[in-house]
């Protein structure tokens, strides 16, 4: 016992001390909400695919939609896996959530105990009603029977200017209205209605013995019950249209609530919840992402964008300490949060506090206090609706009248106008304050009581508030640690968003709070945040019960005491930490971040009512204020304001109050100890009164503090008078009893009135004095009596002999209604008979006789007559008659008023058919209307038609794609069908499909067709004239586009202009390039050059030429005729001197002679030829002379920098097709068909005088080769092109052991691709892979039919997903959905009905028919009619039905034996329970501890099983599982040969990004960087988006490493060819960085030797060796020479050259040679 005990102990400790999230498992339902783009059909697609089943879209939220698995358990704490899981894989699913259970609960309560309740029978004298409880609707009516009562929420005043709620429609979210009780049904809309829970139009409550589902018809009564129908009670919109969403007697999950909070948003205004997340002091819970959605959709989308209307009950949590700060729903800027008050204006004790209640009704307070009288099921009344749940759907039924009044107010409209109606009144709270707006607000009532008569007048002349505007301040992310009995202050100085007009917020509405915090204790944080004007808001109280260490993450507290004021200034959050004793961690908190989110308005919100009425006299201004006022007035005024300031108004909205000083103030509400009289001025009060409705001392309502307030006399006393006793709670002075002259209760009266005795007896005996003139026994007046209470005759206390005691009176009968309780020889007592009898026989519901109107005898007992079961409905007879057989569900009084249809048929306004009617389409059960311009659709969007014809407009329209359009598009006729129907090919404009009237470009109509238009060379198609026109002068091939002639090719493209550094080359019709650095040019020179050169010769040169210099016009101009050089800017600014002239001071004077010495000649540096000479011998040469002139050109070019030309011309620029030999000095001959060049082997510019030549290689080609023309140059394919065209990359040819894949040359195709002649083609959708024959292996998710992979298998076939096929379904299926071809899922012959997958003539025993279906009995029915244990027709053997009809076990014999064929009791097997025989295979229960397995007990369940506790048996596992601790698929722990597991679910294959594990057989997760792995999860075989594998070690990686390069196509990383560092590509011709080897040598250049190659090298710094280099270390410097080939050499080394192995070093030395050659 006490091992058995302690997990209960332990479940207790958890719930005392952890009773927050730990202990609370969340509950997965077999639902999920899915968001899929695409329309029904792809979202039921995709159901399909996944073994789902496709509800409809979630109420009005597009694109989500409510999917449905059958083959999940419907209530488990695990989420669900399986196959079906996969679908959030699915590329067109956004978003998909499995359903979790919400707790959500009604915010009504049940009295402790049922205490008196005070009545009056005062009646309104201005309004009354022949409904039975008008007179006590005291919450409608002031009961005070006094002009102007406090206490009234002015309701009748709203009717009597005409609002009663018509054409407003209201529906209550709950769990269900009943829609034909007699106070609802005539205002009752089937279309505000729904039954979520059971997902049909139904919302009737689930009946049962507690009814417990009354909660939703009690607040429907409130808001539209009939008036003047003599039945019960009158709503306060009692010509509202009333609707009710079943939704709480269920699974509450987030799809519920979307559905529910969006059901036809354009239909119903107002929604009214009385329910929320617990309020037991310790949730905090607000509405998840669907539910969230559904508001702000209805805010912005409902009731024709002015907003759905959302009322909230702010919660019954007051008891548990708890706060409506923590409820989402309540705290919501969409939903108006509605707080109670008792009917004296007390606090009710299970109120809750917080700063975003908006305004109040009535409810009751304690036990004594009257309540709220509505409608009950089973078409009663009741007198005891309470909590805030009474209190919403009064404020839904006022908001009601105003939308009546004004039906365009936007949702914030009515909030606005909540704010300003609302009053303090009687209502008593400590912290009412009035914020710098004007306004009175209270954390108890927000701004108070609700007035319908001022809402309804500020609904008449409303104008709609300016836009919503949201500023979002940044964030405050200091953190900040939260000690405990300390405060956390943080100041933030918002600006309301002034840099930004869209979101700029100046007049503040809601105010939110988003807030992260950690704390080990949470409701031991308190949280309050002051606006800058100082109003102070209280956003969370300590909550003694709440112990959880969850903190707040991102939660967002809602205020509204600050409506009205300013946004700018400094906010003030303060945190307090008041540490409790249940704190488990001394831990202290932290404040992580929090932010502002301001709503409002950039402009004031009643700026409008400065505007003055015409008619309104303007007084004359005294002369200080003659000045007119124009700023804003303030929000008080109701005609504007006459200044100085904006609180001088002309007359007031509500009330003025005035001061001593002559001074006057518009008030919304009169303050304490002040009234209202009849011209809306505030007068004060008696001294002794705090409120009172008159100034006299006995017109009080509250007293001051110290004094009670007299019953009856309304003044105050500081004790209570005789005949009155004081009730401190109330601090009212209550009247005794009659007759009592003084008492301390109502029930106790100590002492009786003067001439009254038997007072001390009487006193416990009656509870009234009664007079001693009446003390005797007979007749007096008219009353029979031994004892009475006076002369009436109803007040008898006791009867004479032969009279029976009935209602306070003596009656020789009993009355109808009552019967005879007991009875002696003289005299007896009368009781009332039940309440569902007219006349009965005996106590209690099943003695009755006759009953009354409503109700039928059965068997003595009177029956709601008016509620037939479901398949029945109320006659005009008023009997239930069965339905017609088309319908489900019906209301009469007809039998085909369908509510509800059977799942072979479809409802339809009210009927059930077959197929929807023309103009309809079908979804979720039902037929819609089609869009008014389709005839028939499959949806009801404009672009879901099927057929069109004339609309109900009478334009007649044409289907073209999915849309009935009035003209059909171009290319299309209209058809006498309604369709359009194409034209004929090319044809643009045409009458019918076979007679075309004008077609495309390059087309003629021919013969009703339209035939090919071909032009000869040098014509061109005239696109006006469908002809062929010539060509533009001077073009002999021209192409035509959008009418425009273009003639000249550049790339892949032509032009009519050749664009900028091109120009036009008309032999080839191509747009050349100009040369190097010329901006505009010709064929034969260029025009202008870019910045930095000079235009000289027709080319641009960076310095001109000698005896020229540039001028500002970037032109080479000549020098002054006897300069040989000059530098501008002038001409004659020479810098040197023709031969004759001496340069003097910049100027070229002439020398009449002038001699050199021998041996010398004169130039610039005067050298003499000796010196030359000299030079050569420095070469250790010995040459003749003629060798020596050869080298002295050469040294005239390093000396002088001038070339030899062939016209024996010095010359510092060769001319064309020569090139200078800085070796030889002279002017050499370019290669063939250059123009210009460096040198003999780099050509720069080819000629064009013999057609075109490109440039390649430094080499003029006439055609490329590997490479493509851009311009008259050859640019090279990319790696692996053969050829290209146009651009690198768009090969036409790939080299060997390349294939081309869409213009691209790649090593190998990629996945879904095959190789056909060297070409990469892509395989049929769904392959996986294929080959040249097109046979495919299909990819996951698709299967093979007929050689092509299909993503869902036509119909007949279902989809074999471990072969990937399309297997046919057996022959009796219409459908099947597999694994196996008998799991039929509609049958293929009428009338069959399914059974497992089966499909069968009639349903096998022990299952009943649901639909076509045959589902399973329970296991206690032999035969049922339904799945619970209530739908038993028959029972099994050895059971019987129970009064609640139950099959249960019975026999006259004990445990342990069983009844025989004789009758007698004989003993079972040892192992068994219970039995049906003697064997052991015979146990129908087992033993403790034992567990049934096949009609025999074990005591431990085999492999294949596993226990369900209990049942107290064993149940076979899912067909997949070896081992399982449930029977679903996803229960699993491990799996069958052949089969992987992952998570709980067995698969044939692991899916992607998973890899099997040898030796657990279990798949198991690749590491986050893989796509797919093999063996190990760090072993990759592909990688995720952003990585590159490394085959060699299976690894994926952000970058490639170094020798690696990264192929693209393949998105691995390659090696680099052995002799690169880093690399491009494979090949050794792509290295991006020279090789740098160990010992630091690199090869020079294996180019030719050329001067500049010397240059280089004699410019080379030379030094010895580096600092700190030892001498034997010399011999590792670089070593340059010039070889005998002419080309330079270094010494190098290659460390690793290819071939060699690993390490080894190879040393690759030259002979050095003293000498160096010229050739």
């Amino acid at each position: 016992m006490v091992l058995n005990s302690l997990p209960c102990v332990l479940v207790s400790l958890c719930l005392v001390f952890f009773s927050s999230s730990p202990c609370k498992a969340r509950i997965y339902t077999n639902h999920w909400a899915v968001r899929i783009a695409g329309g029904p059909e792809q979202a039921d697609h995709i159901a399909n695919k996944y073994g789902y089943r496709n509800l409809g879209q979630i109420g009005d939220l597009k694109d989500y939609y409510h999917f449905f698995h059958s083959r999940t358990i419907k209530r488990s704490t695990l989420f669900s896996r399986g196959a079906h899981s996969f679908i959030s894989i699915e590329p067109k699913v956004e978003w998909v959530q499995q359903q979790v259970v919400k707790r959500r609960t009604k915010r009504d309560y049940k009295p402790s105990y049922p205490g008196p309740v005070q009545s009056s029978m005062v009646q309104s004298s201005s309004i009354y009603f022949n409904d039975a409880k008008w007179s006590s609707m005291w919450y409608i009516h002031c009961n005070d029977n006094i002009h102007n009562c406090q206490s009234d929420m002015n309701i009748v005043g709203a009717w009597k200017r005409g609002y009663t709620g018509k054409d407003v429609v209201v529906t209550i979210l709950d769990d269900g209205i009943e829609r034909n009780h007699p106070d609802l049904i005539q205002n009752y809309d089937n279309e505000a209605s729904y039954d979520v829970n059971g997902n049909d139009m139904d919302p009737m409550p689930r009946y049962d013995a507690s009814n417990e589902n009354k909660h939703g018809t009690r607040c429907a009564g409130e808001v539209a019950a009939s008036a003047n129908n003599s039945h019960c009670t009158v709503g306060i919109a009692y010509n509202a249209k009333i609707g009710g969403v079943r939704m709480l007697d269920g699974d509450v999950t987030d799809m519920v609530e979307a559905k529910s909070l969006s059901l036809h948003p354009q239909h119903i205004d107002i929604y009214s919840a009385s329910w929320g997340p617990d309020d037991d002091g310790k949730t905090v819970d607000g509405p998840a992402s669907l539910a969230r959605q559904a508001f702000e959709n209805g805010i912005r989308q409902g009731r024709k964008g002015r907003g759905s209307i959302f009322v909230w009950a702010s919660g019954n949590g007051g008891r548990s300490r708890d706060h409506c700060s923590c409820d989402g729903y309540t705290n919501s800027i969409y939903t108006i949060s509605i707080s109670s008050t008792a009917e004296s204006g007390r606090k009710p004790w299970y109120l809750e506090e917080c700063a975003s209640t908006l305004t109040t009704t009535y409810s009751s307070g304690e036990n004594y206090d009257r309540k709220i009288i509505t409608t009950d099921l089973r078409q009663r009344c009741t007198d005891s609706h309470t909590g805030t749940s009474a209190s919403a759907p009064m404020a839904a039924g006022i908001i009601a009248l105003a939308l009546e009044a004004n039906p365009f107010l936007t949702w914030r409209d009515v909030q606005h106008i909540i704010v300003k109606t609302s009053r303090a009144g009687h209502l008593s709270a400590p912290d009412w304050k009035t914020n710098a707006a004007g306004y009175n607000v209270s954390h108890l009532y927000g701004f108070g009581l609700m007035d319908a008569e001022a809402m309804v007048k500020e609904a008449e002349r409303w104008k709609q508030v300016p836009p919503q505007h949201i500023c979002v301040e940044n964030a405050d992310k200091q953190i900040r640690t939260i000690r405990p009995e300390h405060v956390v202050r943080s100041v933030y100085k918002a600006t309301g968003c002034t840099d930004n007009a869209n979101h700029h917020v100046i007049y503040l509405e809601h105010v939110v709070v988003r807030i992260t915090i950690t704390h080990p204790r949470r409701g031991d944080l308190s949280i309050n945040l002051t606006s800058p004007s100082g109003t102070k808001s209280q956003l969370l109280a300590n909550r003694l019960f709440d112990h959880s260490m969850e903190g707040f993450k991102n939660w967002e507290f809602m205020t509204t005491h600050c409506w009205g004021e300013k946004a700018a200034g400094d906010w003030i959050l303060e945190i307090y930490d008041s540490p409790s004793q249940l704190r488990s961690q001394k831990a202290p908190g932290k404040l992580k971040e929090w932010s502002l989110i301001l709503y409002g308005t950039s402009v004031h919100p009643y700026s409008f009512r400065s505007d003055k009425p015409r008619s309104l006299v303007e007084p004359q201004p005294d002369d200080e204020y003659s000045e007119e006022y124009v700023g804003l007035c303030h929000p008080e005024c109701e005609n504007g304001c006459e200044g100085p300031g904006p609180q001088q108004c002309i007359t007031c909205l509500h009330y003025f109050l005035k001061f001593k000083n002559n001074t006057r103030m518009c008030v919304p509400e009169c303050p304490t100890g002040f009234f209202r009289d009849d011209k809306k001025r505030c007068k004060k009060c008696s001294p002794l009164c705090e409120s009172c409705i008159g100034s006299r001392n006995d017109q009080c309502s509250t007293c001051r503090s110290g004094l009670f307030l007299v019953e009856g006399g309304n003044n105050c006393a500081s004790s209570c008078p005789d005949g009155f006793y004081l009730d401190l709670d109330s601090t009212m002075c209550w009247k005794c009893t009659e007759n009592c002259k003084k008492c301390t209760s109502a029930n106790i009266c100590t002492e009786c009135q003067t001439a009254l005795s038997g007072r001390t007896f009487l006193s416990v005996y009656i509870p009234k004095c009664i007079n001693s003139n009446d003390l005797r026994s007979g007749f007096l007046g008219t009353c029979w009596y031994s004892l009475c209470t006076g002369t009436g005759m109803e007040a008898c206390n006791e009867c004479a002999p032969g009279y029976y005691f009935e209602d306070w009176r003596c009656v020789s009968s009993c009355s109808v209604g009552y019967y005879l309780a007991e009875q002696t020889t003289d005299n007896g007592a009368v009781q009332k008979c039940d309440p569902t009898c007219y006349a009965c026989a005996g106590p209690g519901e099943r003695n009755c006789s006759t009953c009354v109107s409503g109700y039928n005898l059965e068997n003595g007992v009177c029956v709601v007559s008016t509620i037939c079961k479901d398949g029945e409905y109320l006659s005009k007879a008023e009997k239930c008659e069965l339905c017609s057989s088309t319908c489900s569900k019906c209301t009469g009084p007809e039998s085909k008023d369908c509510i509800s249809c059977p799942y072979t048929r479809l409802f339809n306004n009210g009927t059930c058919v077959i197929r929807c009617d023309p103009g309809k389409y079908e979804r979720d059960g039902q037929c819609h209307l089609c869009h008014h311009t389709c005839l028939e659709c499959t949806d009801g969007a404009p672009d879901k038609c099927t057929r069109c014809s004339k609309d109900r407009f009478g334009v007649e329209r044409y289907l073209f794609e999915g849309e009935c359009r009035e003209s059909c598009p171009k290319g299309y006729s209209h058809s006498s069908k309604g369709t359009c129907d194409p034209c004929p090919p090319n044809c643009t404009v045409c009458t019918s499909s076979g007679h075309c009237l004008h077609c495309t470009p390059s087309y003629y109509p021919k013969d009703g067709t339209c035939a090919k238009l071909e032009c000869g060379v040098g014509e061109v198609v005239d696109l006006d004239h469908e002809d062929c026109v010539p060509c533009e002068e001077g073009c002999q091939h021209c192409l035509t586009e959008y009418e425009m002639l273009y003639f000249c090719r550049l790339k892949l493209s032509c032009h009519k202009i050749c664009p900028e550094r091109t120009f036009e080359d008309k032999l080839s019709m191509r747009c050349a390039r100009c040369d190097d650095h010329c901006e505009s040019c010709d064929a034969s020179e260029c025009y202008l050059c870019e910045e930095g050169f000079f235009l000289s010769d027709g080319t641009c040169v960076k310095t001109c030429k000698e005896g020229f210099y540039g001028d500002m016009k970037q032109e080479c101009e000549p020098c002054h005729h006897t300069c040989r050089s000059c530098g501008g800017p002038d001409n004659n600014d020479c810098d040197s001197c023709e031969d004759d002239m001496f340069l003097d001071k910049g100027q070229c004077i002439r020398k009449s002679k002038m001699k050199c010495p021998d041996g010398k000649f004169l130039n610039g540096t005067k050298l003499y030829i000796l010196e030359l000479i000299s030079i050569i011998h420095y070469f250790n040469k010995k040459v003749n002379m003629s060798y020596i002139i050869w080298n002295l050109h050469a040294c005239l070019y390093v000396y002088t920098g001038m070339f030899l030309s062939n016209s024996q011309r010095c010359v510092s620029v060769c001319p064309r097709e020569t090139h200078g030999n800085q070796t030889s000095g002279r002017c050499e001959d370019c290669s063939a068909g250059c123009l210009t060049c460096q040198d003999a082997h780099h050509c720069v510019k080819c000629k064009e005088s013999f057609g075109p030549l490109y440039l390649q290689d430094g080499k003029c080609v006439a055609e490329c080769k590997r490479g493509y023309p851009e311009a008259d140059v050859c640019l090279s394919c990319a790696v692996g092109c053969a050829s290209c065209e146009g651009e690198a990359n768009f090969c036409l040819s790939c080299e060997e052991d390349y294939v081309r894949f869409k213009h691209t040359c790649v090593h190998q195709c990629p996945s879904k691709h095959f190789i056909k002649d060297g070409v990469c083609e892509i395989c049929p959708n769904g392959c996986a892979a294929c080959d040249q024959t097109g046979k495919c292996t299909c990819e996951e998710y698709y299967f093979l039919h007929e050689d092509q992979c299909l993503g869902d298998c036509p119909k007949r076939y279902f989809t074999n997903v471990e072969q990937k096929l399309c297997t046919p379904c057996h022959s009796d299926c219409a459908e099947c959905d597999g694994p196996d071809e008998d799991d039929c899922t509609s049958c293929g012959h009428y009338g069959d009905v399914r059974h497992n997958g089966k499909c069968l003539f009639q349903c096998p025993p022990e299952t009943y028919l649901d639909g076509a279906e045959c589902r399973e009995c329970d296991k206690s029915c032999l035969t049922c009619s339904g799945p619970h244990p209530s739908s038993c027709l028959t029972c099994r053997a050895s059971m019987r039905k129970d009064v609640n009809g139950h099959c249960q076990f019975f026999s006259d014999c004990s445990l342990h034996t069983f009844t025989d064929k004789d009758s007698q009791c004989k003993p079972c097997h040892k192992s068994c329970l219970r039995c049906s025989g003697t064997s052991k295979e015979q146990c129908l229960s087992c033993n403790p501890k034992h567990f049934l397995l096949k009609q025999t007990c074990v005591s431990t369940c085999p492999d294949g099983y596993y226990v369900d506790e209990a049942k107290q048996e064993c149940v076979q596992c899912h067909v997949n599982c070896a081992s399982c601790h449930g029977h679903h698929s996803n229960d699993c722990t491990t799996c069958k040969p052949g089969l992987l597991l992952l998570g709980h679910s067995c698969f044939t294959t692991c899916p992607p990004s998973y890899f099997v594990n040898a030796t657990s057989r279990a798949c198991q997760g690749c590491d986050h960087t893989c796509e797919e792995c093999s063996g190990s999860s760090r072993f990759c075989l592909k990688c995720r988006n952003g990585y590159f594998l490394l085959r060699k070690s299976g690894q994926c990686l952000r970058t490639c490493p170094s020798n690696y390069f990264l192929h693209t196509f393949d998105g691995d990383c390659q090696r680099c060819h052995p002799t690169c560092k880093t690399c491009m590509g494979k090949t050794h011709h792509m290295p991006t960085t020279p090789i740098v080897k160990l010992n630091g040598y690199t090869k020079i250049t294996d180019a030719p030797f050329t001067s500049a190659t010397l240059s280089d090298s004699m410019q080379m710094d030379y030094c010895d060796k580096e600092v700190g280099q030892e001498e034997d270390e010399e011999e590792d410097e670089d070593i340059v020479y010039m070889g005998r080939d002419g080309i330079v050499y270094r010494k190098f080394k290659y460390s690793l050259l290819e071939g060699d192995e690993e390490g080894e070093e190879v040393e690759v030395e030259l002979e050095y040679d003293d000498t160096y050659t010229l050739t």
